[in-house]
């Protein structure tokens, strides 16, 4: 949430704000079963009480979580996502129009995975969830995960110049956008074998170069 944001919120809302913060951190280090709510409390610096006022209970502040991050998602990646539904939808796409849109989709989702502290804390919340699927996990497969790959996996049948449906194109998709975990779930890992202190500048052009020349071989280029 940006500094401008939070000026513009009541003191009950930025509570509100502080805790899903909190909760976000806590429950992508810990997982939901580890986290409680005695240190989600501990890190927001509010009371027990005051977390059970805004949501009921550790499962309630876990779907609110996934909620927020799935309007955070829309407001940043819903003019977008929305252009490419309506172009994908009209049924008069090209080939070199899909492949267009999907060149941006993955220059999206490589800022995503590369932005700032609190849009990587989202990513961190969202693939802690993948592995363990806790109480927000459906919101997120039906909010977030679901509808993304779905469009992907259509505009890379149109660049394929075929009807969408098949299923080797659905795989692709989920092909195309999990390549992206080398950078996010294991990305101590990828970034001590290639000897890079973080992932920017030069190097997320490298990233990106990369997922489309894989995007290449999908479509058949």
């Amino acid at each position: 949430m940006s500094l401008e944001t939070k000026s513009r919120l009541t003191p009950t809302e930025m509570t509100r704000a502080r805790i899903l913060e909190a909760g976000m951190r806590c429950f992508a280090r810990e997982g939901f079963a580890g986290a409680t709510t005695r240190m989600i409390a501990a890190e927001a610096g509010v009371t027990l009480p005051v977390i059970a006022y805004h949501f009921g209970n550790k499962e309630g502040l876990h779907r609110a979580c996934a909620q927020e991050i799935i309007e955070q998602y829309s407001r940043r990646l819903l003019p977008l996502v929305s252009a490419a539904h309506e172009a994908a939808n009209k049924g008069s796409l090209s080939a070199k129009e899909a492949r267009d849109w999907l060149d941006r989709i993955l220059d999206a989702l490589v800022n995503a995975i590369t932005a700032d502290a609190e849009q990587r804390l989202t990513t961190d919340f969202v693939l802690r969830e993948m592995s363990e699927q806790g109480p927000g996990y459906a919101l997120l497969f039906e909010g977030l995960w679901s509808p993304g790959i779905g469009l992907v996996a259509d505009l890379l049948a149109i660049a394929r110049q075929r009807r969408p449906g098949k299923e080797e194109d659905r795989a692709g998709a989920v092909m195309l956008i999990t390549s992206l975990s080398a950078f996010t779930t294991i990305e101590p890992v990828s970034l001590a074998f290639l000897g890079w202190e973080r992932l920017d500048g030069t190097r997320r052009d490298t990233v990106t170069a990369l997922a489309k020349r894989l995007l290449d071989g999908l479509v058949g280029c």
